[in-house]
């Protein structure tokens, strides 16, 4: 929880999606001028100004490509791109709702064609229905597959691995 949050009384809620390579929310909050640089540099319109005029990725629209622009625009580095963190944008991933049509026996298979990362696999199970598969490991949490959904049944999550666990 940044200082933000805890302020305007958001205890339980995420973090905001922040642009790819991005630094720590916390230094995001104190590198960033907010100068838009990033919103206007990104080709897909994904970038959004957010709370406080801050930006945020709205993946309603479609998925992020990782074009780069962004943090090439970053006046202040708090979009920061380095060798080791150049196949690691962010630390994000798709995660199912109960609400997935294919779940429910349905034949949808929109979230699997646009995964580039084949992250989302169907498998075909007893009863000739497909079962839906999500990889977390292969997910690069670019959210292509969340605007392509018919009911919304897949949502981008911030990932917690052991180190920001021992953090907390």
């Amino acid at each position: 929880m940044n200082r933000m949050q805890f302020l305007r009384g958001k205890f339980n809620s995420e973090t905001a999606f922040r642009p790819p390579w991005a630094v720590s929310e916390i230094d995001f909050v104190d590198m960033c001028d907010r100068c838009g640089q990033c919103i206007r540099s990104c080709h897909l319109k994904l970038i959004k100004s957010g709370t406080a005029g801050f930006p945020e990725i709205d993946f309603s629209n479609g998925g992020c490509d990782f074009c780069q622009a962004c943090v090439q625009n970053c006046p202040t580095d708090a979009l920061h791109l380095t060798k080791s963190n150049v196949h690691q944008p962010w630390h994000l991933t798709a995660e199912l709702k109960n609400n997935c049509l294919s779940e429910q026996g349905v034949v949808c298979r929109a979230c699997g064609d646009i995964c580039e990362m084949r992250a989302i696999q169907f498998k075909l199970a007893v009863g000739g229905v497909t079962l839906v598969e999500m990889n977390t490991d292969e997910c690069n949490g670019c959210g292509e597959c969340v605007s392509v959904c018919p009911v919304q049944a897949i949502e981008i999550k911030h990932v917690i691995n052991n180190d920001q666990l021992e953090r907390k």
